[in-house]
């Protein structure tokens, strides 16, 4: 008797007697007793009853319970940093990829064409600056302008302000993953992986600052163009692009402003920074007869050639914005069964705007079609149709893609009328056919377009949301691109050498000097006296001009400070 109890009071587990009957813990109908008295001690020497086997595996299950709840609680805070977009549709990411890679071997196309329409000793420079504008852009929407374009915000003119992107790894319970803040983004790319998405719109960013790089060429400084790229990319170009296509005021009812690939957000805001940018920088040293260092024109050019450099390089440089212009608009969509249509309009109205270009050139120019209507043409026509390729058909996209090859001749006439400077034709193709196409949805969008998706359709009333949401994004980006020009030139001058600054009172005398030495050349419709003092604003932008433009030495060179071949 005192060995069995002796083993019995060892080895709990394992009693002499183990019960026949069911365990209590697994019969559903017979209520579980709670004790009236705490646990006896365990000892050799006790004469309660020693635990059984059944004790143990009734505390063995709320010990697994216990875990399992605190598994579940830990998971949900680990969720909470990734949320998950649901289901992962691998066709329509490849397909997002692909258009994506596409866009980005745009920048090929650009940097042919610049090249190509400018002088011979400034390829370097132009090269240089399309490759490093994508460097640029990548952490500039990484680090800004993805999260104040895309994330979540009630708030209907800014963003979320953020910083950096992470890019959460997918797995089995979470295969397409996306970081907190995107819940929107998520719903509106159902099935399409974060990272490709952030691919898509990052080459679509990067297309804005290369737009401007055309318009101002040969005659900015390669720093100020660094520095400028990245305020274009981190914080203006998403401000557009989120009252569009984040959530903001534009998207929201009852406005409704549509814009399907950019023809505002992409096109117009780097238009019109493009064009902020040649005014406050001014035409290249001879061109309109224009005299740098004075600021003022003579009535020709002189002995100053502008001859492109190799127009079989533009010619190139067209033909690939062509091919990349179908992963533009073709992967905008989220409808895959809309990608043969949307390139089929996208081919038809670059075509237009070719023919368009070649039939209206003697009326626009008083002469013979050149190589260089044409290509602004096509381009004309492959920006115009941009906001309308999901909403518009064939027939329609021909209309659309004619008249922009009209509207970049008027608007290169009107710009040698206003002398400003564009070497490539970005303002015309970029700006203007940017405009009608957004104004051109209004006109001719088809309401039977599943991707139109509109609650009340009202052509009047849609041409007018089209032409205010044009017009606010344009004065909008307008203002922070001349913000942004003149903060990037107050910089750099302060940077500058101390022997290339130039005072108030110097740069009147300069001024002076220069009109009353070359009054006799001067046109009639400029200015004829110089001013008894040079005020305060024409000295600030005169100071950031200084500091965003090369020096008329480095200019004729083709070369840039901070920058050789």
């Amino acid at each position: 008797m005192e060995s069995t109890a002796l083993t019995a009071g060892i080895c709990p587990l394992f009693p002499e007697n183990p019960p026949s009957q069911m365990p209590s813990f697994l019969s559903p109908k017979q209520p579980r007793k709670r004790p009236s008295q705490r646990p006896p001690n365990l000892s050799i020497t006790s004469a309660t009853p020693a635990p059984t086997i059944q004790t143990f595996i009734s505390t063995k299950r709320y010990v697994i319970i216990i875990t399992i709840a605190l598994l579940l609680v830990f998971a949900s805070k680990a969720m909470a940093q990734t949320e998950s977009a649901g289901r992962f549709d691998a066709i329509s990411t490849i397909w997002l990829i692909v258009a994506a890679t596409f866009v980005f071997f745009m920048n090929a196309g650009f940097a042919m064409l610049e090249t190509g329409m400018c002088r011979t000793a400034n390829a370097v420079n132009v090269l240089a600056k399309n490759l490093i504008v994508f460097c640029v852009s990548t952490f500039a929407f990484w680090l800004f302008g993805f999260r104040f374009m895309f994330g979540d915000s009630l708030h209907p003119i800014i963003g979320q302000i953020g910083f950096l992107v992470d890019f959460p790894f997918p797995s089995a319970m979470l295969p397409n993953p996306f970081p907190p803040g995107f819940r929107s983004l998520a719903s509106q790319w159902p099935g399409r992986s974060f990272a490709a998405l952030f691919f898509f719109q990052l080459v679509f960013a990067g297309t804005a600052a290369t737009i401007v790089s055309g318009a101002i060429a040969e005659r900015v400084k390669f720093w100020a163009f660094i520095l400028f790229s990245f305020l274009l990319v981190g914080f203006i170009y998403p401000l557009a692009g989120y009252w569009v296509w984040g959530g903001g005021w534009l998207a929201s009812v009852p406005i409704q402003f549509r814009d399907f690939a950019g023809s505002t957000v992409v096109h117009s805001v780097g238009g019109m920074a493009a064009l902020v940018g040649a005014i406050l920088l001014g035409p290249r040293q001879g061109k309109f007869g224009y005299h740098s260092p004075s600021n003022l024109f003579a009535t020709s050019e002189g002995e100053y050639s502008f001859e492109p450099y190799n127009l079989s390089l533009a010619t190139l440089g067209c033909l690939i914005l062509w091919l990349g212009w179908f992963g533009f608009n073709g992967g905008s969509t989220t409808r895959l069964e809309y990608v043969p249509h949307i390139l089929s309009t996208t081919f038809f109205s670059a075509a237009a705007g070719g023919i368009g270009a070649v039939i209206f050139s003697p009326f626009a120019t008083d002469q013979k079609a050149r190589l260089s209507s044409i290509i602004n043409g096509i381009l004309g026509g492959l920006v115009g149709i941009t906001a309308s390729s999901a909403y518009v058909g064939v027939g329609i996209a021909v209309i659309i893609g004619f008249t922009s090859g009209l509207l970049v001749l008027w608007a290169e006439k009107q710009l040698r009328y206003w002398k400003i400077d564009d070497p490539v034709g970005a303002i015309p193709v970029h700006l203007v056919c940017g405009g009608w196409g957004t104004l051109a949805v209004g006109l001719f969008a088809s309401s039977s377009s599943s991707e139109y998706q509109l609650l009340n359709y009202h052509r009047i009333s849609q041409l007018l949301y089209q032409a205010l949401g044009w017009i606010s994004v344009s004065v909008v980006a307008g203002i922070l691109s001349l913000c942004a020009w003149v903060v990037t030139g107050l910089v750099l001058y302060s940077l500058s050498e101390e022997n290339e600054k130039v005072s108030r009172q110097q740069l009147t005398k300069i001024w002076a000097d220069s009109l009353s030495s070359s009054e006799e050349n001067l046109s009639d419709n400029l200015l004829k006296e110089a001013p008894p003092q040079i005020s305060r604003l024409t000295y600030l932008l005169f100071i950031s001009r200084r500091g965003i433009r090369v020096s008329a030495t480095m200019e004729e060179r083709g070369e840039t400070p901070s920058l050789s071949s």
